[in-house]
């Protein structure tokens, strides 16, 4: 299925498949192959809500570095619509709300659920990533919009890493 003309149809399978099912649906379901009994896991949950919402952002940038292609074959996209300095600044506000939301599991949740260093201390160095970032951003110019969405995808791979540490 092609979805490029479909912006709501791509980032809800983008959404769905990179944060919900290749989080809690992997972790689960390889479970039950290998025979494990059913427990919930606080960070399996959180890993899913968290890469969810990221995944969604990922699905209203993507178009972000090709907005000029997608003008030029008058393909419609948040990106054409709305404009990259919106999307870039919503997007940004979006993740910032996110890292922030993990910074408050963390400091939230009962005694021993997460370690808390790289629960609080990791989700507020990426969150200050984010932000360095989102400064050195000029919206008019392609290198520096194409670097912004790299960015977004090297914190997102950062949170597999720092999920190993949680």
């Amino acid at each position: 299925i092609r979805t490029k003309r479909n912006a709501l149809a791509a980032g809800l399978t983008i959404a769905t498949v990179r944060g919900f099912l290749l989080n809690f649906g992997v972790y689960y379901a390889v479970k039950d192959a290998i025979g494990a009994p059913f427990a919930w896991s606080p960070k399996v949950s959180f890993i899913a809500r968290f890469m969810t919402a990221f995944a969604t952002v990922i699905a209203i940038t993507k178009d972000l570095p090709d907005v000029e292609g997608d003008k030029a074959f008058n393909i419609s996209t948040f990106a054409t619509k709305v404009g990259v300095p919106k999307i870039a600044r919503g997007a940004t506000l979006c993740l910032f709300a996110n890292y922030v939301h993990a910074i408050l599991t963390g400091v939230l949740a009962k005694a021993g659920t997460f370690r808390l260093l790289p629960m609080i201390g990791g989700h507020a160095v990426l969150a200050s990533v984010l932000l360095a970032r989102f400064r050195e951003l000029e919206p008019e110019k392609l290198a520096s919009i194409k670097k912004y969405y790299k960015h977004i995808w090297d914190l997102f791979y950062m949170e597999y890493v720092l999920y190993t540490l949680i």
